[in-house]
């Protein structure tokens, strides 16, 4: 992969609560199939709010989470921050309940004190179990290697 815009892919989610750390489980896989100089990849854990101080100087940013939307578990999600906000991805809501504040939050509060990057992406993944315990569920086990090839896609765009 050889990206020339400086992109960061942000992992978040809690791993002690199953599928809710999908994003960060994501990340991991990423981080050992990746090597570019122009992307960083970082595990936000539950505090998004704190690792998108570290986005600047980056033109795109890539946000891997559990997004609860109603379809099946392991379906896969991407969209913009400009699709979230104009409420076009539906019924679909960021599952960040779990997590310090929800990500358009985040996001715009960031965006007073900084420049974010111009292009914002939503990639993730629907949750089958949130529950206490530090394994994925099947369903969402299953299409990991899914998740990270769309990753890797939206990366090379």
């Amino acid at each position: 992969m050889d990206s020339k815009k400086k992109i960061i892919v942000i992992g978040v989610g809690n791993i002690l609560m199953s599928d809710e750390g999908l994003g960060v489980r994501a990340v991991e896989l990423l981080q050992k199939s990746v090597r570019d100089e122009n992307i960083k990849i970082i595990d936000a854990g539950t505090s998004l709010q704190r690792a998108l101080t570290l986005t600047q100087g980056f033109e795109k940013m890539l946000i891997i989470d559990a997004i609860r939307s109603g379809k099946p578990a392991g379906s896969i999600h991407c969209f913009t921050l400009e699709e979230l906000e104009q409420g076009k991805t539906g019924h679909m809501q960021l599952m960040l309940s779990l997590h310090e504040i929800d990500a358009p939050k985040a996001i715009a509060m960031e965006r007073l004190v900084a420049k974010l990057p111009g292009e914002i992406i939503f990639l993730g993944m629907e949750p089958e179990r949130i529950a206490p315990g530090m394994e994925l569920s099947r369903a969402v086990q299953e299409k990991m290697d899914l998740l990270v090839s769309e990753i890797k896609k939206e990366l090379e765009k």
